[in-house]
């Protein structure tokens, strides 16, 4: 069995502006925190949970507490719920990114799975708003399971196999992302990446990108 592993912002979901808008609003919110930086693929761990932890520890000396964590999440998925119903087009999917995936639910010899940096709450309430099931999905994994996107990717491939009852080979395994952190984090983990083109990985040049989800196939050859 093969197993597919998507990211969510920017690669199932056209939510990365608003996202990132909302999320510094929640920071600087909650935390109080003024003058960081907000372009955020250049920390460590370009994840919500590993920005958060880094931008305690620079500005209290300390990591983020579970009860902190919780309070963030519910006013950063409150500031998305508002900026849905005043432009509910800021969550859209990307465009054929559903119907991909209701393709792919039906193949036998293919496994989906879904790998994020964002939160849980937050990830699951874009993709309702654009409108994707993820019910076909044999895992998810968030950034409340590690900061670090090679260890989110690497528990959903462990629910995975536990699942399946299997250890999968690490070249049948694919993940779809959107940003430079994504291939380097399946650089460390040996896996396969395809790229979602646009201009945050548009100096890889040996990689495979698509354009969009019209292209999936003639890459993997998997389904019609």
């Amino acid at each position: 069995m093969k197993y597919i592993i998507f990211d969510i912002d920017g690669t199932l979901t056209d939510t990365t502006t608003i996202d990132d808008y909302c999320f510094t609003r929640a920071i600087e919110d909650i935390f109080n925190f003024r003058n960081f930086n907000t372009d955020y693929g250049h920390y460590e761990h370009t994840t919500d949970s590993g920005i958060i932890n880094q931008l305690f520890i620079e500005n209290l000396g300390r990591a983020c507490t579970e009860e902190e964590r919780d309070k963030f999440i519910s006013h950063f998925c409150s500031l998305l719920e508002q900026e849905h119903q005043k432009q509910p087009d800021c969550m859209r999917e990307i465009s054929r990114a559903g119907k991909t995936l209701e393709t792919l639910y039906q193949q036998e010899h293919i496994s989906v799975g879904l790998a994020t940096g964002g939160w849980r709450e937050s990830a699951q309430f874009k993709l309702r708003c654009a409108g994707i099931n993820i019910e076909g999905c044999a895992a998810a994994s968030f950034a409340q399971d590690a900061m670090a996107r090679h260890d989110i990717i690497a528990h959903t491939i462990r629910k995975m196999d536990e699942k399946h009852q299997q250890e999968t080979a690490l070249s049948d395994i694919v993940y779809i992302g959107d940003g430079n952190w994504d291939y380097e984090a399946t650089k460390k983990l040996g896996i396969q990446f395809i790229g979602i083109e646009n201009k945050r990985i548009a100096h890889l040049n040996k990689i495979i990108k698509i354009i969009d989800y019209n292209d999936l196939s003639e890459h993997l050859g998997w389904y019609a």
